[in-house]
């Protein structure tokens, strides 16, 4: 069982998607599974964030970065096994993610205190399964937002056990809105 399950959820953006998976494979030591979701029907984020109130992972820990997104911090892994081994495996990590024009999320104004929506993005949180899994209806709302959801949900049952990693560990490569990548021909 891997100690870090990244799922990527990807629609139309193969070249996006190529530089994701390149960031997760350059993990440095340490156990990752990396799980790819394919919306086939361009069914949109709301219904893509929905998928996830059903989804079963199989690692220790579950990580969400999409396929606009990439891993910026190779020793993520290796931080992970270390941070559950020192904490006792704790609920959840939050993690920071640069977001371009809207700067690194959570900012230092609510870093260590708090999390809010629009304050903290889909790959700012990374989730032991079995918490996961307890609170992984919340992606149900299938508001843009739900993903936000999700982590309200997981704070309010676990924010004094979740453990903040001061480590910008992705980055936006767009904001993509859901769209996929623009055809050339």
């Amino acid at each position: 069982m891997p100690m870090l399950e990244v799922v990527t959820r990807t629609f139309r953006r193969p070249t996006m998607l190529a530089a994701n998976k390149a960031s997760v494979a350059d993990q440095v030591g340490g156990s990752v599974k990396h799980t790819i979701l394919v919306d086939q029907f361009g069914a949109g984020v709301p219904a893509a964030n929905a998928g996830l109130a059903t989804f079963e992972p199989v690692g220790d820990y579950v990580w969400i970065l999409d396929d606009d997104d990439v891993c910026i911090y190779p020793h993520l892994a290796v931080d992970l096994a270390r941070i559950a081994d020192t904490h006792r495996n704790p609920p959840a990590v939050i993690v920071r993610m640069d977001h371009g024009s809207l700067g690194v999320l959570p900012h230092d104004g609510i870093w260590g205190v708090a999390v809010h929506e629009a304050g903290i993005g889909t790959s700012g949180i990374i989730t032991r399964r079995d918490v996961w899994m307890q609170h992984r209806q919340a992606w149900a709302s299938a508001r843009y937002a739900s993903d936000y959801d999700f982590i309200a949900a997981v704070w309010a049952a676990c924010g004094p056990q979740i453990v903040w990693h001061d480590v910008v560990a992705s980055r936006v490569q767009r904001i993509s809105h859901g769209q996929p990548e623009a055809v050339t021909l």
